[in-house]
C-alpha cells in the first residue's frame, strides 16, 4: 500500500501512526466574531454541512493564534479569513483553509490547514516566508519559532518591466503564470517514489504592496495537486534603492513533505528537496507540521 498526502503532502494511511507521535496542538486568544460563522442555507446536503462545520471550527482554531517577531514583540495582524479553501477527497481530508498573516506588504506566514476524515484530527502545516524570526504562540504554551524563510527570490527571467498600472500588472502576472510548470516526487522517508504532476491554480489568493520597501505589488499564487496546496509562488514587481528601473522576481515557498520541482519556460528554476521527519517537526523549523484533536461532539455543552 502506497502512503498518500494531505493538507500539503502529510501521510496519511498506513503510516498514519507518525503523526499521532506529534504534540497536540490547542490554540488560544482572539474571539471568533459573529459575522465570521458560515450562514447554514434552508436546504443542506450532508457535504453542505460538513464542509460549514470544518469551516466553523478552523475559524475558531485560526482565530486564537498570535504571531509576533521575536525581536520585537510586536504582534502581526492576520489576513480575517480564509484566502483559500479547497479539498482533497482522493487524500482522505475535506475543505481544508488556508490563511496568511501580515496585512501589510509580503505575508511573514502561511498557514494550511485540514481534517484527515474520520479520525477526528486536524492538521496544520505552517511556513515562514519571513527572513526576521517569528514566534507563533498557542494555548497550551507551545511555540513556533522559525529562525528564517525557506523563501528566496531571483529575477523573473525575460520578464518585461512592471506595468504602470495595478490592473495591467495582474495581466503580466497572469501571463507569467501561464510559463510556470511543476511536479512533486514523493521521496520523503515514508514516500514511494512515485511522481505527481502539480498545477498552477489560476487566480491570486492574496495581491499586497510596500512602497516603503520598495515593493510595487505582489500576489500570492498556489501551486497544487488538484486543488490541495504544495507549494507557495510568490510574484512581485520591485524597486530597489540602488537599481535604476523596477523588475519582476519570483520566489516558491515549500509547503510539503514531497521533493518540489518547478519550471519557467520549461528550465528548472525551483528544485525543494524533501523534508526530513526530524526537521518538519521542530518548533524552529521555517517548515512545521503539528496535529490537534477535535472535540468530541457529545462532550460539547
Amino acid at each position: 500500500m502506497n502512503p498518500q498526502t494531505s493538507c500539503g503532502g502529510w501521510p496519511f494511511g498506513w503510516k498514519l501512526w507518525m503523526t499521532a507521535a506529534v504534540t497536540t496542538l490547542l490554540l488560544s486568544g482572539l474571539s471568533l466574531f459573529a459575522q465570521d460563522k458560515p450562514a447554514a442555507p434552508a436546504s443542506d446536503s450532508e457535504e453542505a454541512k460538513r464542509s460549514r462545520e470544518e469551516l466553523q471550527f478552523s475559524l475558531e482554531q485560526v482565530a486564537t493564534m498570535r504571531l509576533q517577531h521575536t525581536g520585537t514583540g510586536a504582534e502581526i495582524e492576520q489576513v480575517a479569513h480564509p484566502v483559500m479553501r479547497f479539498g482533497a477527497p482522493l487524500f482522505g481530508n475535506h475543505h481544508g483553509t488556508v490563511w496568511v498573516w501580515g496585512k501589510r506588504g509580503r505575508p511573514v506566514a502561511v498557514l494550511e490547514m485540514c481534517q484527515q476524515k474520520d479520525d477526528g484530527l486536524w492538521y496544520q502545516a505552517c511556513h515562514s516566508t519571513a527572513d526576521a524570526p517569528l514566534k507563533l504562540t498557542m494555548s497550551d504554551g507551545k511555540t513556533w519559532t522559525p529562525k528564517s524563510s525557506n523563501l528566496k527570490f531571483q529575477p523573473l527571467p525575460g520578464a518585461p518591466l512592471p506595468a504602470d498600472t495595478p490592473v495591467a500588472r495582474v495581466r503580466q502576472m497572469k501571463a507569467f503564470l501561464q510559463k510556470f510548470s511543476a511536479h512533486q516526487l514523493w521521496t520523503w522517508e515514508y514516500g514511494d517514489g512515485s511522481r505527481h504532476e502539480l498545477r498552477m491554480l489560476p487566480t491570486q489568493v492574496h495581491r499586497y504592496e510596500d512602497r516603503d520597501q520598495q515593493l510595487i505589488d505582489g500576489a500570492l499564487f498556489l501551486i497544487a495537486q488538484g486543488t490541495n496546496p504544495e507549494a507557495t509562488l510568490f510574484l512581485e514587481a520591485v524597486q530597489p534603492a540602488d537599481d535604476a528601473k523596477p523588475f519582476w522576481q519570483f520566489g516558491v515557498g515549500q509547503s510539503t513533505l514531497a521533493e518540489n520541482v518547478v519550471f519557467y519556460e520549461d528550465k528548472e528554476v525551483y528544485h525543494g528537496r524533501p523534508a526530513k521527519n526530524e526537521e518538519w517537526s521542530l518548533s524552529t523549523s521555517s517548515y512545521w507540521r503539528t496535529t490537534s484533536k477535535t472535540k468530541d461532539k457529545d462532550s460539547q455543552p
